[in-house]
Formats: structure tokens, C-alpha cells, sequence
């Protein structure tokens, strides 16, 4: 008796051991519809507003951005460039379904496409009209999606990652890493946002993204820019 009561409880600790060691899906962070503003500078001069957008219809979600010119840009152009991008999640996996890239959303006329077909795990791009087609072999993010992304950092609390990105008729690799935590104003209130920096292989720009962590995938504030130019930042304007 005193031998299978051993024996019991050396295979329940084995047991719970194994438990211990099995790798645990992460859960996703949930998603939900939003609408979010931004004012848009280049150095100290207003450039243009911008609104982005998620949504959802069954099992789709769709990003979109609409950009127009204000302050100084509305002097030097009347373009008001869009960016679409469509995705499912399947299985934990993001899905990138299309991205359409347009030069002005009045006339509709497409600048870039890529269409992902993941059963044969290709893209087929057209840039410059120039069509490709590109090998997927994960998910693949880019300039609105990788938000989703800095999400998941965020929730799993990962220092720094590397995603299959989207750039410019390509995909290449992008690096992410969380950088110093720190506070921003917005209208007088001041919000403490975690801060993530990116890089993209074939490109001189960055980008330091700001979020709130009540809302880890609506960007309170976006600077981009060369290391030797004048950057480029977005500012979350609340709904009044």
C-alpha cells in the first residue's frame, strides 16, 4: 500500500510538472470599432488631418485612413491620400486579406494594391504598375496593422520582436522594440503611454508609437522621420 500511495503521488507530481511546462496559448487582445482624429505636423507646422478607422462586418475587419490637408499642406496640395487595409483573424493568426494604397480618396485612383491569397501563400502586389508575386510564409503587418501588433507586445509584455511587414510592393522584415515608458499631454490631461520604436529593413524612416494602455491599439501620438530630416508627428485628438 505505502508503494502505489509513492507511486500515486510521484505520477500526479509528474503530472502537474508536465502541466507546468506545456506552452500556453496567449490570448488575443479583443477588438472593437473605433474612430480616431489626429492633427498632423511637420516640425512645428500643421500639416494635414487625418482620421483612422476599424471596423468590423461579419468576420472582417477593416482598417482605414483618410488623410487631408491642413494649415501650410492645404497651400501646397488639394491630394487626400487612403489607405484600406482588410484582414480576418483565424486561429490566433492575423490575416491580411488586401491593402489598397490610393493617391486621392475623391478619385479613387489606386496607387498600390496587394492581394493576399494564403491557401497558396502568395501575395500578388502591383506597384508603379508593376505587378509581383511574393511568397508568404507568416503573418505579415503593415503601416495601420502593425498597431495590432504593438497590442500583443504590450499585453505579453515582449521587449522587442521581429513581424513580416508590408513596405512599398515588398515584404520585408521590421523590428519592434519597447522603449522607456513616459507621459504625454492631450488637451491639458496629462496620460502616462508605453512607447514602441520601429524600424523597417529597407527604409531610413523610424517610428515611435505612444499608447495609452487602456487602449493599446489607438495610437495617442506617431513620430516618423529620418535620423537628419524634420519629423513628422500625429496627434490624438480626443472627441469633443
Amino acid at each position: 500500500m505505502i508503494h502505489r500511495n509513492r507511486l500515486i503521488r510521484n505520477l500526479t507530481i509528474g503530472f502537474l510538472l508536465v502541466i507546468q511546462l506545456l506552452p500556453v496559448a496567449s490570448a488575443e487582445v479583443p477588438l472593437a470599432a473605433f474612430e480616431a482624429n489626429y492633427e498632423l505636423f511637420y516640425g512645428k507646422t500643421k500639416a494635414a488631418k487625418a482620421r483612422l478607422s476599424l471596423s468590423q462586418t461579419g468576420d472582417n475587419w477593416r482598417w482605414l485612413l483618410n488623410t487631408r490637408p491642413a494649415g501650410l499642406g492645404a497651400l501646397l496640395t488639394s491630394k487626400e491620400p487612403y489607405s484600406e487595409i482588410t484582414f480576418v483573424r483565424i486561429d490566433g493568426n492575423h490575416r491580411t486579406q488586401q491593402i489598397i494604397i490610393a493617391d486621392d480618396a475623391e478619385k479613387a485612383k489606386e496607387l498600390e494594391t496587394a492581394k493576399f491569397d494564403w491557401n497558396s501563400r502568395q501575395v500578388e502586389t502591383l506597384r508603379e504598375d508593376v505587378t509581383s508575386n511574393l511568397p508568404l510564409t507568416g503573418d505579415v503587418y503593415d503601416s495601420l496593422s502593425i498597431h495590432l501588433f504593438s497590442a500583443k507586445m504590450l499585453d505579453e509584455n515582449l521587449q522587442q520582436a521581429s513581424v513580416d511587414f508590408y513596405y512599398k510592393g515588398k515584404v520585408v522584415k521590421s523590428e519592434l522594440k519597447q522603449l522607456e515608458k513616459t507621459s504625454i499631454t492631450i488637451k491639458k490631461n496629462e496620460i502616462n503611454v508605453k512607447v514602441i520604436g520601429q524600424s523597417v529593413e529597407g527604409s531610413r524612416t523610424k517610428y515611435t508609437y505612444y499608447y495609452d494602455p487602456g487602449a493599446p491599439y489607438i495610437p495617442m501620438r506617431i513620430i516618423s522621420g529620418k535620423p537628419d530630416k524634420t519629423p513628422t508627428t500625429w496627434f490624438y485628438v480626443p472627441a469633443k
